[in-house]
């Protein structure tokens, strides 16, 4: 088993080609409702396998959180998946807990809360989805006579529609994991990738990674395309790889894995839009599995330079740092075009061959 910073790293979520949505039951929550209105078991939920494996879908460019050791919600998700007999109990506990929010969270819009169980392989998924209320008009037409036809227009409220806007929340959980402590979460309230406050508190959840991590990965991920892709990076960028990549991801601010065209910009100029570096980039946030993180750069875990490099054409390299320049022990001119390192010491205390 792979262990990573501390933290133990499952398999990549995924949904095989013959997923199928095994079972699915929700109940009404609102601001208006005490209490949730309590709906029986779907009875068919083959029938509309395909269109909630499309939004749960979209729940695998979710952000990875862990459940919390003792996590309520976690328990109950548990005995859901794992005893046919608690499927229907769990989710009516789910929701009644989940109404609760609406008494200090205004933002919540009615809905519903759902639970589903999916079979993908030999793999077996919970989720939890918060469904948005969004008004729709449909319209169907009558033939007239003449040949021409009326339209009739409808106005429905309660409906699941194919935005992925109406999926507020969701929630994936893969019981590969035996301790089922990984989840995939998106919650469109929040922002950077983060949930709200109160749905983390809900869920009982933290981020599998930590803002420091996931700069300290992006950094590494881009000075190694940086190096594989010397070629093509202008000059004046490849000669301080490491300082432009550092400066580029400080200036983002935050960072978004479906628009990295701003940051490829700010780090490798011109080159940023070469097919074969955004496919590297790519490959290499996957490789460090952050390739669906969104988060807030963390400044501080930017290593500051303890020292810098300089390289001449013919191969002599001086590595020196501030202090050195600061008390005149190494400066930098140029005379007739030429670049001039000039170093003052005591003594050498290395003098040999190499």
């Amino acid at each position: 088993m792979q262990i990573e910073k501390g933290l133990e790293v499952v398999r990549d979520f995924e949904f095989a080609a013959d997923a199928n949505l095994e079972r699915i039951i929700f109940h009404i929550v609102g601001p208006d409702f005490v209490s949730p209105k309590i709906l029986l078991e779907v009875e068919d939920p083959g029938s509309f396998s395909d269109f909630f494996i499309a939004r749960l879908k979209e729940t695998l460019k979710g952000t990875a959180y862990h459940f919390n050791a003792d996590a309520w919600v976690k328990q109950q998700v548990i005995q859901a998946l794992t005893s046919e007999h608690a499927f229907v109990d769990v989710s009516e506990r789910l929701a009644i807990k989940f109404q609760e929010l609406y008494a200090s969270d205004k933002r919540l819009a009615p809905g519903v809360l759902m639970l589903l169980k999916v079979k993908s392989g030999s793999d077996v998924y919970g989720a939890i989805i918060k469904y948005d209320d969004m008004s729709v008009v449909s319209y169907k037409t009558e033939e007239m006579s003449g040949g021409k036809a009326k339209p009739i227009l409808s106005q429905f409220l309660n409906n699941f529609v194919q935005d992925k806007k109406a999926v507020q929340k969701s929630v994936l959980i893969n019981t590969i994991d035996s301790e089922f402590s990984k989840v995939i979460c998106i919650d469109r309230s929040g922002a950077h990738g983060d949930l709200t406050d109160k749905f983390k508190d809900y869920l009982e959840v933290h981020r599998s990674f930590s803002t420091e991590m996931l700069t300290e990965r992006l950094v590494e991920a881009l000075i190694e395309v940086g190096k594989a892709h010397a070629g093509i990076i202008p000059a004046e960028i490849r000669k301080k790889l490491t300082a432009s990549v550092n400066q580029a991801v400080k200036d983002v601010v935050d960072f978004d894995p479906e628009n990295p065209e701003k940051l490829l910009a700010a780090a490798f100029g011109e080159a940023h839009a070469n097919t074969e570096l955004q496919k590297a980039f790519e490959g290499a946030l996957k490789k460090k599995k952050i390739s669906n993180e969104k988060f807030l750069i963390s400044v501080e875990s930017l290593k500051i330079a303890k020292s810098k490099v300089k390289q001449t054409f013919e191969g002599i390299r001086v590595v020196y740092n501030k202090k050195h320049e600061d008390e005149n022990f190494i400066s930098f001119s140029t005379e007739g075009g030429r670049k001039v390192i000039k170093i003052i010491t005591d003594d050498y205390v290395v003098d040999d061959d190499e």
